[in-house]
């Protein structure tokens, strides 16, 4: 079996038992989840942070973002261009009324609202996906959004994932563009 059909059925295998978390099990886990990233020392003391805002029944990213700007860093979301097809971060203070929906329904930054955050200035990147390793291998949603994206932030920038225990398997299909998270936290 060729690897991108590998990477799709595992793909909808994990999206599906996902979904079919219950909502009270995914905020529970994504509090926990949200509390160990918290204390970590790579978020602790960055000052830049990049954060996805959370769709569907990913991870809950709320507790992350409002910690962040309680704790005065500056942050940053991601944005995808349209014209370019790639992602881009953009600043955010928290209010939703700057954001629109974006690509998939996911809200995203209004760029006329926002300003553009170099990949240089980001410090820590919390990274989204389908399926993970303990090592930090990582199955997206199959865009290459995020590869290419971490492929260009500096090497002193850290990046975590965040995921349900169902989430992380003993393996998964690797390609050469396929880059891995330096930590999963899982719950």
């Amino acid at each position: 079996m060729d690897i991108k059909r590998q990477k799709n059925q595992l793909r909808k295998k994990i999206l599906h038992e996902r979904d079919c978390l219950s909502e009270t099990h995914r905020a529970e886990a994504s509090r926990g989840i949200s509390e160990v990233i918290l204390e970590l020392p790579s978020f602790q003391h960055s000052k830049a942070v990049a954060i996805y805002m959370s769709f569907g029944s990913e991870f809950q990213t709320h507790i992350l973002l409002s910690e962040a700007l309680r704790l005065g860093k500056a942050v940053a979301l991601p944005k995808i261009e349209s014209a370019s097809h790639v992602i881009s971060f953009r600043s955010w203070n928290g209010k939703a009324e700057e954001l629109l929906e974006g690509r998939w329904g996911i809200r995203e930054p209004d760029p006329v609202r926002s300003e553009l955050v170099e990949l240089r200035h980001i410090d820590f990147i919390l990274v989204p996906g389908v399926a993970f390793t303990d090592q930090g291998s990582r199955l997206g949603y199959g865009g290459g959004y995020y590869d290419s994206a971490m492929s260009k932030l500096p090497e002193s920038s850290v990046s975590v994932a965040a995921a349900f225990s169902l989430q992380i398997v003993p393996e998964i299909p690797i390609e050469d563009h396929d880059l891995s998270v330096h930590s999963v936290i899982s719950g």
